[in-house]
């Protein structure tokens, strides 16, 4: 078992596009986990020679995910919609495209959802990351820092912070975290304190992606989980669980995040 945690600055937000909704869609107001842990595959896939498309990759990382959880550190977010001159580069009946012959088919220029993350602080935005694999996992340190975008390619990050370690199991009793959480049924039931400012999101839990599905799909089939996400308003949002069997804590330094057992 290693753990992560790690610090990413924003350059300007991201853009995460709600599946399932026309070309005009929102992005989320916060990266879905899966966009979390796809960043890191696509850094671990150019490590080890892989093609970025090779959906196998995330898919295997998740096998081996055993927690994967975040939390702003001095960013709230602003969701809005852009114009976007789109391209088609394709070849369709023999034609290539773009083609003078049919401009319609060939451009557009829908409004495209990106949320911006806007900073606190004289600081730039930044999100603190923890996560946790089992030790067949092959991710390192070195994928961690490669990590250089989350979600669209725009959504240009920069990793400032990488703590690696083996983090301290809390097996039983009363954890407390600041960190995002899946709302399963089994911690819903558990939670002893909640308190502060949250936002909730339907979002496809890590665990999902074990089937082999991809994210796209797991959304639209509506295999989604709500999710508490703590923002630093007035007061940054915290939970405090009696673990329910199944469930662990995992402890680095003073960060502590809710995840699965070995």
């Amino acid at each position: 078992m290693k753990g992560f945690v790690f610090d990413v600055e924003f350059m300007w937000g991201f853009q995460a596009r709600v599946i399932g909704m026309s070309k005009t869609s929102p992005s989320f107001s916060f990266p879905p986990p899966t966009t979390v842990l796809g960043a890191i595959a696509e850094a671990h896939a150019r490590r080890k020679g892989l093609g970025e498309g090779r959906t196998s990759t995330l898919n295997e990382l998740a096998k081996g995910t055993l927690a994967l959880s975040y939390k702003p550190l001095n960013m709230i977010t602003l969701q809005f919609q852009d114009i976007n001159k789109i391209v088609s580069v394709r070849v369709a009946g023999g034609v290539r495209y773009p083609s003078v012959k049919d401009p319609y088919g060939s451009f557009d220029a829908p409004a495209r959802g990106k949320t911006i993350a806007s900073s606190l602080d004289e600081k730039p935005p930044r999100m603190r990351v923890f996560a946790v694999f089992k030790n067949e996992v092959d991710v390192t340190p070195d994928d961690i820092w490669r990590i250089k975008r989350l979600g669209s390619k725009e959504s240009m990050v920069s990793v400032i912070e990488v703590v690696e370690g083996i983090p301290n199991i809390i097996s039983e009793g009363l954890v407390e975290t600041d960190y995002s959480l899946p709302l399963t049924r089994e911690l819903e039931e558990n939670i002893v304190v909640k308190e502060g400012d949250f936002v909730e999101l339907e979002l496809v839990p890590i665990i999902n992606l074990v089937s082999g599905d991809p994210p796209a799909k797991l959304y639209l089939s509506s295999k989604v989980v709500r999710h508490l996400i703590p923002v630093p308003l007035t007061r940054r949002g915290r939970v405090v669980i009696k673990l329910p069997p199944g469930y662990v804590g995992y402890k680095i330094g003073n960060e502590v995040v809710i995840g699965f057992g070995k």
